[in-house]
Formats: C-alpha cells, sequence, structure tokens
C-alpha cells in the first residue's frame, strides 16, 4: 500500500491547508479553491475530516486517520461532526469540494461538478457569464445571483429555515457567528430589499443557540412564526420577531435526548406539532396558544436505517409539515431524513388523541441510496406540486402524487460558491424557488424558466 504514490504526507496536507485557511476563513468560494486544491492532491479525500487517500492496487481509497486538517471556514463542533458523517457515507472524499466516490475508476472524482464550475466560471454573475441552469421538462430554473443578498452585517454560518407570508415576502432564520446578534432576515416578494426582524429590538432570546426550523401559520387573521431552536429553544413570534412565547430547555417529556428541529403547524387546530430530530426523534404535541406541553409523545428511535424501517419510528425526524393539499384527510407529513423517506400521520385536528402512520413515499428508487430529505413544503395552487430538499445535494420537485419530476442538482451547479447542502426550499406564488443550505450557510433564488411550448407561444 502506497499513500498517494510518493512521500506526500497527511502531516503534508494539514501544513498545506493551515496555510491557506486564513484567506478562506468565512468567504465564498473565489479563494476556497486554495483549499480545496489540498483535497485534490490527496485524490478528493476530505482531510478535513481526516482521510488520507492511500493506493490499494488500482484504487485510491480514502482511509480514516486521526487527524484532521482546519476547516476551511467557521463550522461548530456538532455540524462538522454531521458534515464528517456525509463524508463517511461517501467513501471519504471531500464532499465540501464536491467530490464523490465513483466505483468506476476506484476514487473520488468531481465529474460532473467540476464540470459545472468549469463551464459556468461564475462566482457573481458578472457580464458574460454563462447561466447556472438546473432541472428538467416542465421544471427548469436559472439561478439569479443577484437576488436575496443578506444585509452587509449578517453572517449566515448557516442557513436553516424559510417561510412566505401572505404578502409574499420571505423570510430566512439562520445561525450567525456570534458578532452578527440577528437571526432572522426578510426580503420583499421580487428577493430585494433584505432587512433584520429585530422584534423589540433585543435578538438574543431568539437568537442565540442554534435557529433551525421556520414555520409560519394565520390564527385568527394574525400571521406568526414557529421557531425550532436546536439549543433546546422553542419560541412562537410575530412576523418581525416579537416573541409571543418561548419554552426554553426540558418540558416534562420522558427523555434525556432533545434537540428541536422543526414544527407542524396546522392551522385547522389549536395543537402544534413538533419534531425532535437531533434528539430523541419523538412527535411531541403542543398547545400553539399557550407553549404548554400536551404530555403527548409519538415516534422515537428505528432500530435501524432504511426506508423499510418500522413506520412511526426515525432516524432523525428533522422536519414536521402540515399538508395543505388534503385538507379533508388532516395529515402531518414527517421528514425521516436517515431513512430516506416521508411517513403520513393521520391527525385528529380537536383533540390529541390521534397521530396515526398511513402512507410512506420512499425516495431512494428516485433520488439515490443516499438521499437524506429534509424537509417537504406543498403547494395545492400550483397543481398540489411540492418541493424537498436533499442534505446529499439536489433538490427535488414533486407532482400532487408525490413522484419526482424534476431534480435541480445545486450543490454540483453551485459548487464554486459552496451552496453544498439543501436544508430547506420552498416555491414562490410565481413558481420561482428558493432554496437555503447548510455549511456553509447559503441562499439562492432559482427562476422557474417558460417551457418550449410557452416560448413558441410567445
Amino acid at each position: 500500500i502506497r499513500f498517494l504514490g510518493s512521500n506526500f504526507t497527511m502531516q503534508n496536507i494539514v501544513g498545506l491547508v493551515a496555510l491557506t485557511v486564513a484567506a478562506v476563513r468565512g468567504k465564498p468560494t473565489g479563494d476556497i479553491r486554495s483549499a480545496c486544491a489540498i483535497s485534490a492532491a490527496n485524490h478528493g479525500c476530505s482531510a478535513f475530516c481526516g482521510y488520507e487517500a492511500v493506493l490499494a492496487g488500482e484504487d485510491y481509497l480514502c482511509l480514516p486517520t486521526s487527524k484532521r486538517a482546519p476547516y476551511p471556514f467557521p463550522i461548530a463542533e456538532d455540524d462538522l461532526e454531521e458534515e464528517c458523517q456525509l463524508v463517511a457515507a461517501n467513501h471519504g472524499c471531500c464532499d465540501t469540494c464536491g467530490f464523490k466516490w465513483n466505483a468506476a475508476v476506484g476514487e473520488c472524482r468531481t465529474g460532473v461538478a467540476e464540470e459545472a464550475v468549469q463551464t459556468s466560471a461564475h462566482t457573481g454573475g458578472g457580464a458574460g457569464a454563462a447561466p447556472i441552469i438546473g432541472g428538467s421538462g416542465k421544471f427548469r430554473y436559472q439561478y439569479m445571483p443577484e437576488l436575496l443578498v443578506a444585509p452587509p452585517s449578517a453572517s449566515l454560518v448557516n442557513c436553516h429555515g424559510l417561510a412566505i407570508d401572505a404578502e409574499k415576502n420571505i423570510y430566512l432564520t439562520y445561525q450567525n457567528d456570534g458578532k452578527d446578534q440577528n437571526c432572522l432576515i426578510r426580503w420583499k416578494p421580487d428577493g430585494t430589499d433584505g432587512v433584520f426582524m429585530t422584534g423589540n429590538g433585543n435578538t438574543s432570546m431568539l437568537c442565540s443557540g442554534t435557529p433551525h426550523g421556520l414555520k409560519i401559520t394565520t390564527e385568527n387573521g394574525v400571521q406568526y412564526l414557529y421557531h425550532a431552536n436546536n439549543n433546546m429553544k422553542l419560541t412562537k413570534t410575530t412576523l418581525d420577531g416579537k416573541i409571543i412565547w418561548q419554552v426554553e430547555g426540558f418540558f416534562g417529556q420522558n427523555t434525556t435526548q432533545y434537540r428541536p428541529t422543526w414544527f407542524a403547524t396546522p392551522p385547522d387546530s389549536d395543537i402544534t406539532y413538533l419534531c425532535d430530530g437531533y434528539g430523541s426523534n419523538n412527535v411531541y404535541a403542543f398547545n400553539r396558544n399557550t407553549g404548554e406541553f400536551l404530555n403527548r409523545t409519538w415516534g422515537g428511535h428505528s432500530p435501524g436505517k432504511g426506508p423499510t424501517q418500522p413506520h412511526g419510528t426515525f432516524s432523525t425526524n428533522h422536519g414536521c409539515t402540515y399538508d395543505v393539499r388534503t385538507p379533508t384527510n388532516p395529515t402531518i407529513i414527517v421528514s425521516d431524513r436517515a431513512n430516506s423517506r416521508l411517513e403520513f400521520f393521520n391527525y385528529d385536528p380537536k383533540t390529541d388523541d390521534e397521530f396515526k402512520w398511513y402512507h410512506t413515499v420512499d425516495l431512494q428508487p428516485a433520488m439515490g441510496t443516499g438521499t437524506l430529505p429534509c424537509n417537504i413544503r406543498m403547494y395545492p395552487e400550483q397543481d398540489g406540486r411540492a418541493i424537498v430538499p436533499d442534505l446529499a445535494g439536489p433538490v427535488a420537485v414533486l407532482d400532487s402524487s408525490n413522484s419526482v419530476v424534476s431534480v435541480v442538482n445545486v450543490s454540483v451547479l453551485l459548487a464554486e460558491q459552496q451552496h453544498k447542502h439543501p436544508h430547506d426550499a420552498v416555491f414562490l406564488p410565481n413558481g420561482d424557488m428558493v432554496v437555503a443550505t447548510w455549511n456553509p450557510g447559503r441562499i439562492s433564488y432559482w427562476k422557474l424558466l417558460p417551457t418550449d411550448d410557452e416560448i413558441a407561444e410567445q
């Protein structure tokens, strides 16, 4: 066995990355190329997660070591561990730099990602830049880099949750770097004029910790936001961030594991449902008016992983969503991320007595065995379509029967800009889509393109 076919050692790689980190820390792509050149020299293996390339026969395998190179931008310890789990599932290939395992050639390759970077030559939408387009059939989208620009002082460490209000404004919740004290931004419907939502001016109560899931609900004619914070904090606010109620810490549930991820907020009920995706994998019921725990719990950890796990158990029940398409069949869909599936449950709008599984959508046949569905949003006014962000890189467009009809490979198309892990995605009323990505935090606007028939009719 020969390391890289030379005397190039892991110590060399760590040293070289250290030399480039100062230049790339906290900045978008431009200088990321310098750090990713180290992964290229390591045959695509992730030095950031401690992998080194070893020549075994004709294959370059990524083998784990105890040494890790510094990450090329700020990242929380928990997020780094989750990233390295994705890297491990990717045969040790450096996902951050767009490398995927290629069994045909026996090593990590950038493949389409590399081609996208080279052909687009696109870092900010300058004059003459080739358009970046993804999707297929009737659902093709063009990236619009001039839209959804964050306020200058914003530090988007991780972009997590999205929401659209009745006036079509766009909201993002994000994790900041500690210097930026905000976590909630609103843009106009056209993706311009991003401003912080600061509530009463003291954002620390809402923004400390790790702001994560975001949902919007109209209650008695008033719109509210529901925030799930990984640091054991649940908050209901007005649209500008003023706190209505907040529940911090354990609330009486029977578990020692608790890191909440998302709320489902059905508009026809006084009950809201919380997915504890990074903790117990339970679903908890709360009174939406007071934040009181109703002492009702469902779910729990699956015994293993995969779409055939027992229904009603989860492996990272990351997203909870009320299905607005089926008001006569009250449904909440749980994005069972590590099991690569969507689980459908009936609930009773009047009581907390029912949370009963009745259907599953296995996303592996359409999206691959590594698919990690983070969330789902549904749009009855758009022919019942839905959108699913996949932490592994793509965003899927589903039809009204929840079949995948188009895939936008965000992490490939925007590899240079480091839009790596789609965490939430929404459709806008005009059919355009917005995608928020994790590690590092990015947000992107994608314009729905007309079909050939629509162009011919013009």
